[in-house]
């Protein structure tokens, strides 16, 4: 941790998330151009990853990747900004396990595509979205428990994790009968990742402003 520390106090959290997000969207934006009749409601954002699917598979893909690495580190640095304004040491690393899991689950999906991996893509699904719920909710809870935080702020947490329920329902109930609710479930899916992107934003400018 104290090589972890290091880094932290040259380089703020906030910046891991903030870098992340723009590579991302340096890797996203591009691929949903060049997508054959890219839409909201038709195009899963695995699809993007597809090679042969999209001319800028390969080049997504590895923004993805890269991406989860810098969220496992603002997920670090959020920890140690937590158990420096009182919050509990043991319950700020059960958060910490969850978010670093969640972000693992964004290395397996950058690395295992729907087609080529349809089932490691829905385990790596799994591990993103559940530990996701759980580590949203465990921040909601240690910023309602701090003063340091507004309500309105812990609230945040508990609206992104509602996208994330939202998208986990309709996965389920697609994969009952997949004639079901397809273009609710695309959306879903891209509502979440629009939220998900905000908090890591949101989050950062919080803490970097404090």
């Amino acid at each position: 941790m104290e090589k972890l520390d290091k880094i932290f106090e040259k380089v703020h959290a906030s910046y891991f998330g903030f870098i992340g997000i723009v590579i991302f969207l340096v890797g996203a934006i591009p691929a949903m151009l060049v997508h054959s009749d890219f839409s909201l409601l038709t195009t899963f954002i695995s699809d993007l990853s597809v090679p042969g699917w999209n001319g800028l598979a390969i080049f997504f893909s590895v923004c993805w990747f890269i991406t989860g690495l810098f969220m496992i580190m603002f997920i670090l640095g959020f920890t140690r900004y937590l158990q420096e304004k009182g919050a509990s040491i043991k319950a700020t690393w059960i958060a910490c396990i969850l978010g670093v899991v969640s972000a693992i689950g964004i290395l397996m999906l950058a690395l295992f595509n729907t087609r080529d991996f349809d089932a490691l893509h829905d385990i790596a699904q799994y591990v993103f979205f559940f530990p996701g719920i759980l580590y949203l909710f465990s921040y909601a809870y240690l910023e309602y428990k701090l003063s340091e935080f507004p309500l309105w702020q812990a609230l945040i947490n508990i609206i992104v994790a509602f996208f994330f329920i939202l998208y986990l329902v309709l996965f389920i109930v697609n994969r009952v009968d997949e004639t079901l609710l397809v273009e609710a479930k695309v959306l879903a899916e891209w509502l979440f990742l629009f939220s998900n992107l905000f908090w890591f934003v949101e989050t950062g400018a919080f803490i970097l402003k404090k």
